[in-house]
This record gives C-alpha cells, structure tokens and sequence, in this order.
C-alpha cells in the first residue's frame, strides 16, 4: 500500500513539472493561412507579476480576413509559464485582443499564431 501511495505521489509531481499553459481556440483548415504570427518575451522579476496586452488588427490598420483559429504556444514547460486570455474579439471575427500574464515572480515566452481566411 505504501509503494503505491509513493509511486501515485511521485506521478502527481512529476505531472505537476511538465505542465505548460498552451491556448487553441478554432481550428485552421485547408484554405487557412497565417495572418499573425508574434513572440512575445518578458523577464521576471522578483515579487512583480508581468502583463502584455496584444491586439489584431494592431491600432491604425485594418483585418479584412476573418479569424478561424488561435493558438499561443508557452515555451515553459515545467509550469512556470504565464497564462493566455483572450479578452476581446477572436474566432468569427476579424479582430481579438490578448492578454498574456505571468506568474508571480516569474517571466513568460509565448508565440501567438493567428490563421485566417479572406
């Protein structure tokens, strides 16, 4: 009983380390091509939560296509990484704003793909 009480713990860790905070929304088809595509940095530092605010179309510039999936890859993978939110807009319409927030004391690394279709 106490192996698998420690060997269900030790799996319960290890889950723990290997979590990253990917986001897809839609699905890109046949057809579908990139019309955003951005990597977005910020250090940590200590006590500080860290926020970035992205938006397609960016301000003064125009979408004329409309916005069949999201995905926002987090390059940490052992749990330290932000957290993605879309805020505004996204799939079915032709603008989305994100919002992309790191963890206390920590940075965040994300790619942001938006694919689209005219």
């Amino acid at each position: 009983m106490r192996v698998l009480t420690l060997l269900s713990l030790l799996c319960l860790i290890a889950a723990g380390y290997c979590q990253s905070h990917d986001l897809a929304v839609g699905q890109a088809t046949y057809g579908d091509v990139i019309i955003y595509r951005v990597n977005e940095y910020k250090y940590g530092f200590p006590l500080v939560v860290r926020t970035s605010i992205l938006e397609y179309p960016e301000p003064g510039q125009h979408n004329f296509a409309y916005i069949r999936a999201i995905y926002i890859k987090d390059h940490y993978n052992d749990g330290n990484g932000g957290y993605p939110t879309i805020s505004a807009g996204g799939v079915g319409q032709r603008f989305v704003k994100i919002k992309l927030k790191s963890q206390r004391s920590h940075g965040f690394n994300f790619t942001v793909t938006i694919y689209g279709r005219y």
